[in-house]
């Protein structure tokens, strides 16, 4: 997929379901919460796509009362918005989300890019090997994995902070970071994306951290601006805040 247009919504099928890798004990509203989530992180379901209960009902082969149950859920969370009319969409991302959440990542990812040292063997390997399986995803084309990969790669830099809670924190905004990866790797294309990954890593090696963290920040600037190009024009009532 290689223009954000293809992943934005319309109104056209829903790309989910069944529920049947679903383990038995997992509640029914539960079962359908996780694998609406999923469908909308992984952008089956597009940013401003309608959700009908009716259609989500009849997919997945359960009651309305499990999808209500789950849509509010979601709501809680900003993956869905409700519009005048008891409309349900995917939520459109604001333009004051994909800022906070960008600032946050340059913030708090180049200050642990700062602590990676070419003695932090075991670390640089682990970035390596992200970049590695990132490559071999990208070359089969599986843009779902591949922004999973993208995201490992960047959780990686961060565990060089060792806070745990700042971990957490960063894991409270998971979410919204997994979506707008795949956003922009949906938008952009994967392969300037991974040769920056390879230069940010062949510099912590050879002790170049600060062209690694300069990389950095321009490696995290460049999606922000193209999501906020893109989502420039959706409808305030349509965005996730």
């Amino acid at each position: 997929m290689d223009d954000l247009n293809n992943a934005v919504g319309s109104n056209e099928d829903l790309d989910i379901g069944p529920l049947d890798n679903m383990p038995p004990y997992i509640p029914l509203r539960e079962a359908v919460f996780l694998e609406l989530k999923k469908a909308i992180l992984e952008g089956s379901l597009k940013p401003g796509q309608p959700i009908s209960e009716n259609k989500i009902a009849s997919k997945l082969s359960v009651s309305r009362t499990p999808v209500r149950e789950a849509i509010r859920i979601l709501e809680k969370d900003n993956l869905v918005s409700l519009l005048p009319g008891r409309k349900v969409i995917v939520s459109v991302p604001s333009q004051r989300d994909i800022e906070e959440i960008y600032e946050i990542r340059a913030i708090v990812e180049t200050e642990a890019l700062r602590r990676i040292t070419p003695e932090c063997t075991e670390l640089i390997r682990n970035l390596e090997q992200c970049v590695e399986e990132a490559e071999e995803l990208r070359k089969d084309a599986n843009l779902r994995e591949l922004a999973k990969a993208n995201n490992r790669f960047h959780l990686t830099i961060i565990s060089a902070l060792e806070n745990q809670r700042l971990h957490r924190f960063m894991d409270s905004l998971n979410d919204t970071i997994s979506r707008f990866l795949y956003y922009s790797l949906a938008s952009k294309g994967a392969l300037e994306f991974q040769e920056e990954h390879k230069q940010i890593v062949s510099n912590i090696r050879a002790g170049k951290t600060e062209e690694a963290v300069s990389l950095l920040r321009h490696h995290l600037m460049k999606p922000k601006h193209m999501l906020m190009e893109r989502f420039s024009n959706e409808s305030p009532s349509q965005s996730s805040r």
